[in-house]
Parts: structure tokens; sequence; C-alpha cells
């Protein structure tokens, strides 16, 4: 198994991060609130929490490698 170079690791993250970003946007821009009392609705909300945590916890990592790496750029 091939280890990943921080530069190979840090172009894989910007890539997640950008998909995970455009979903979360798709998300939002269809989500109405949560109805009480109906569980699809819940779950949407629920898989919209999800969703925002795993960009944060992406934006995160990869400011953490920028940082290790020294990498000069914009902060996520």
């Amino acid at each position: 198994m091939k280890q990943l170079s921080d530069e190979e690791k840090l172009k894989a993250l910007l890539k997640k991060l950008e998909v995970a970003e455009e979903k979360l946007k798709f998300r939002l821009k269809n989500f109405r609130g949560v109805p009480h009392e109906s569980a699809s609705g819940e779950l949407a909300y629920s898989e919209l929490k999800v969703l925002e945590d795993y960009v944060s916890s992406l934006k995160k990592e990869v400011e953490a490698l920028k940082i290790k790496i020294g990498s000069p750029g914009p902060k996520v």
C-alpha cells in the first residue's frame, strides 16, 4: 500500500471538502425545517447535521495539514 505525502493528502482532502460543501449547499437549498411529528423531516435534519459536522472536521483537518507542511494559503 502506497503511503501518501502530505501534499497528496492535502489535495485529496481539498477535493473531499469541495464535494462535501456542494452536497451541503444542495441540502440547505432544499431544506425547509423540521416539521413536527415527521420522521422524514427529522431524518433529513439529522443527515444535514451530520454533513455539517463532516465539512467542519474536513476544514479542521485541512488547516492542520497546511500548518504541518507550512503551506501558505487561504484559510478554509
